[in-house]
């Protein structure tokens, strides 16, 4: 997995404004307790308060963000709600604490940093999967495969031309030339990057369903298509 803080560096101005807070080992300790009372968890939610509060306010959500661990969401705890964000550093430590995804990363050493970071109310079909092999974008995939967007289909080629955009401006700095990357087409029309991401599994291939296959031939947007409609004299019988 790519951590946000190994490519913020050179690819940040692209992508979310991130604040890191980095844990000593008792902070460590306590987040992988769930101890929100100690001394060490008091620290951290001070830190994470204040990184709340330097975030960008939105209307009707002030000092809104998102919380998470350096490579990973807290999309599994119990306590994540989808379009939901956290206003509080005690929030965000219950929500990270209790998320398994984020205990494992601190418990197995793969990670040390937690991040805030904006919160945005995220629209589906604006969200896309771009797919390097040996420093080039081969192909990018709808992200949401609930249904056929129809207002993506007339924008296919500027959504790819967007892409390759991002791309260019990507590529110099990525941390591998083989990866996958997670990027957001904002209401401006300017693509932004959301994460990286490694090139097989655990990552999903989404509408390209296999990672072996012929990536050389795999170019361009791929959407899901519009449901068939049947016309005619059509007999049905049980």
């Amino acid at each position: 997995m790519f951590a946000i803080s190994d490519w913020y560096s050179s690819l940040g101005s692209l992508s979310f404004p991130t604040l890191f807070i980095r844990l000593a080992p008792e902070e460590k300790a306590a987040l992988l307790s769930g101890d929100a009372e100690c001394p060490a968890a008091k620290t951290v939610i001070n830190r994470l308060d204040e990184a709340i509060r330097a975030q960008p306010r939105l209307p009707g959500l002030p000092g809104s963000a998102f919380a998470g661990a350096d490579i990973c969401a807290p999309t599994d705890s119990p306590k994540y709600r989808p379009g939901t964000s956290v206003g509080s550093g005690e929030e965000a430590w219950r929500l990270l604490a209790s998320s398994p995804k984020v205990q494992a990363a601190f418990r197995d050493g793969r990670t040390e940093r937690l991040t805030i970071r904006p919160f945005r109310r995220m629209d589906k079909t604006r969200e896309f999967r771009m797919f390097f092999r040996g420093g080039k974008l081969l192909a990018m995939s709808q992200y949401c495969l609930e249904r056929h967007f129809r207002r993506l289909e007339g924008r296919k080629a500027e959504i790819w031309q967007r892409g390759l955009d991002l791309a260019a401006a990507m590529t110099p700095f990525l941390p591998d030339t083989t990866l996958t990357a997670d990027c957001y087409l904002k209401s401006d029309g300017e693509m932004m990057l959301v994460d990286l991401n490694p090139w097989g599994p655990p990552t999903d291939p989404l509408l390209f369903r296999n990672w072996d296959r012929d990536w050389e031939n795999a170019g361009g947007l791929k959407l899901i298509p519009p449901p068939v409609t049947m016309g005619g004299d059509v007999k049905v019988s049980f």
